[in-house]
Formats: structure tokens, C-alpha cells, sequence
């Protein structure tokens, strides 16, 4: 009987760690880049270049093109994951996401530039979390991806709204 309270107490707390880890998590937006490698240039990347989401609930404030001027609303303690594919569907990698400091601006991922990571032999991409404490304004990040070898770099924007 002991032996079986004592497993029981120990699955409630595994159950109460999970759920708390759950509780307070922040969504998770995922950021479609899609590129047309018939238009891409070094000069203006971006120009080649257009963004879209993977979940309908996603707030976008500014769609337009060049992509540079894509903005997303996002609350503190979100995740942020950012892909890539080609306009036929391949999939590029996502090198580096790098904040933008400018002004009295301060860093609102956890990493001021995170690389990206392959997961199970993918292409590379890169997920971050909206810092707890991330003021209520828009900012700028640097996206640097590759395509048939060579890297590409433009800073679109994203903005956080708290409740």
C-alpha cells in the first residue's frame, strides 16, 4: 500500500509540474518565408520575398510588399518560429534571427541573434520567446537565410501588444 501512495503522490507532482509549465506558455506563431529565387537579388532581397502565417489567429498589422515592411502582433512570452521555402515549395534555411537595437530599445527575445537549428535532418530554423517584460511597441529584426548557397539578409518588423 505504501509502495502504491508513493507512486501516486509522485504522478500528482509530475501532473502539477507539467500543468504549471504549462499555464502562462505564450502562443506560438509560426512565419512562413517564402522566397522567389527567379527574383532575388543581393541588392533587395526582400523585393523576392513575401511572408505569411500558419495559423489564421495570428494578428497581421502590415502585409505589404517589399516584405521588409511585414509586421506581426505578438504578446509577451510568445513563440515566435520563423521557415522558409521557395516559391515551388522547397524548403530553405533559416540561418539567423538577429534583433535590432536602436534608440533606448532593448532586446525582446532571450537572445539578442539566434542561429538556426536543424531538428530530425530539416532545413534550419529558428524559434524564439517574447521576453516576459517586452515593452509595447513595434521593432525590427534582421532575417538571414540561404538559397542555393548563398545568404540573403532583410529586417521585417514585429510588434508586441501587451493586455
Amino acid at each position: 500500500m505504501k509502495l502504491f501512495n508513493r507512486n501516486l503522490v509522485g504522478i500528482a507532482l509530475l501532473l502539477i509540474c507539467f500543468g504549471t509549465n504549462l499555464y502562462g506558455q505564450g502562443a506560438n506563431h509560426i512565419i512562413i518565408l517564402t522566397v522567389d529565387t527567379a527574383e532575388l537579388t543581393q541588392e533587395d532581397p526582400a523585393a523576392a520575398c513575401t511572408f505569411d502565417v500558419a495559423d489564421e489567429n495570428v494578428t497581421v498589422v502590415e502585409v505589404s510588399e517589399p516584405a521588409k515592411d511585414f509586421t506581426i502582433l505578438v504578446k509577451p512570452e510568445d513563440f515566435v518560429e520563423w521557415e522558409g521555402v521557395t516559391a515551388s515549395g522547397e524548403a530553405i534555411d533559416i540561418e539567423m534571427i538577429e534583433f535590432r537595437t536602436g534608440g533606448k530599445s532593448k532586446n525582446i527575445f532571450a537572445k539578442a541573434q539566434k542561429m538556426g537549428e536543424k531538428k530530425n535532418g530539416a532545413k534550419k530554423k529558428v524559434k524564439e520567446k517574447v521576453k516576459k517584460n517586452a515593452a509595447n511597441k513595434e521593432y525590427s529584426y534582421a532575417i538571414e537565410f540561404t538559397v542555393d548557397g548563398e545568404t540573403y539578409q532583410f529586417d521585417p518588423k514585429i510588434k508586441v501588444v501587451k493586455e
